[in-house]
């Protein structure tokens, strides 16, 4: 998942600057492969014909190289596969930077948590949401021994990143599921996950939201799931991509192209018979996570629901997530989705 926007949010008249010091890091992304895929293998970019012979679609996604992005990773293979010039770019530092490349020309879209998105359109900035790479948050709530019910957290401590973002919302979420208020627990600003994790080991914290991955890794160590945001809250996207109306006017083909390659890959994903390709291609991303715990993380995600087939842009469904976020304090205010949201291209590539 990517680090939520709001964290970051640009204010009004805020000056968006690009430096060379960006870590924004070129990936030749790997060959498709695998049953269930559209495309079996693919060519160097741009190589070769077919129907999207030329086009460039440079995608920047707001992470460092990890295996968990395997399906957008492999949607841009799609694309590369049919003829288009296509990459990914990773972007481990501020959403600035992608906002910047992306309102220059530099990419052609950005895949950002839905705050993000709505944040930088606040800010004046010209982007819509017009594919949905992630359709459930990787999110699981875990909280440490002895507390094994949302009941149970009357009193306790539950770590966050910050209190306006994405995982205060999280948190108000499970809550109130519990029956209880914001009043009943105590909201603390610890950090990123990989603050959050060791808070929670350390006892500084009684639960926190963590990625299913940490989950598989603190499972075994005795601390509980008290609640399954990719099953449970499936009313919760995670990363969308945005681009500019421009981009979208000049490229409807390719964007309704790109949507298509996400559907596949969910489809492709959500194959058991495709496996072993999926961690190989996850790992050629990332080459140093773990097999073993990738395979199982993949097994898990499947079982969860985390890429429903067949799923798409709801603007209805992003304008009561854009809610939640205000709610929360993650967003100052709301936008009518029309004014950021073209889910057409989405729609015709669902056909």
């Amino acid at each position: 998942m990517s680090t939520p926007f709001s964290t970051r949010r640009f204010g009004t008249g805020t000056r968006v600057v690009l430096t060379a010091a960006s870590v924004a890091i070129a990936l030749t992304v790997a060959g498709c492969s695998g049953s269930g895929s559209s495309n079996g293998s693919s060519a160097d970019a741009g190589s070769g014909g077919g129907a999207l012979s030329g086009s460039r679609f440079t995608l920047m996604l707001q992470s460092t190289a990890n295996a968990n992005k395997v399906v957008e990773v492999h949607a841009v293979n799609e694309l590369k596969s049919q003829g288009a010039k296509a990459s990914v770019k990773w972007n481990a530092s501020s959403p600035n930077i992608a906002i910047t490349q992306l309102t220059n020309g530099d990419i052609d879209a950005y895949s950002e948590a839905v705050t993000g998105g709505v944040g930088a359109v606040q800010a004046g900035v010209k982007i819509e949401d017009f594919a949905l790479a992630q359709p459930r948050q990787d999110y699981v709530f875990l909280a440490k021994k002895g507390i094994n019910s949302l009941a149970d957290l009357k009193g306790k401590k539950i770590g966050v990143q910050d209190t306006t973002g994405v995982n205060y919302a999280q948190a108000l979420l499970v809550v109130q599921k519990a029956g209880l208020t914001a009043k009943d627990v105590d909201i603390i600003a610890v950090g990123g996950q990989s603050a959050r994790l060791p808070a929670l080991l350390a006892g500084r914290v009684d639960a926190t939201m963590l990625s299913h991955s940490a989950e598989l890794q603190l499972g075994p160590k005795g601390f509980k799931t008290l609640f399954d945001y990719t099953k449970e809250a499936s009313n919760l996207y995670d990363d969308n991509v945005f681009a500019t109306p421009d981009w979208l006017s000049k490229n409807s083909k390719l964007a309704v192209a790109f949507n298509k390659a996400l559907l596949d890959s969910f489809t492709w994903f959500n194959d058991p018979a495709n496996a072993d390709a999926v961690v190989k291609e996850a790992l050629e991303i990332d080459p140093a996570a773990d097999k073993a715990q990738t395979t199982q993380l993949f097994a898990d995600l499947r079982t969860a629901g985390a890429y429903p087939n067949g799923t798409i842009l709801d603007p209805a469904l992003l304008d009561q997530q854009q809610q939640l976020f205000k709610q929360a304090g993650a967003l100052k205010d709301t936008v009518p989705v029309t004014q950021w949201v073209d889910d057409s291209f989405a729609q015709q590539a669902k056909g």
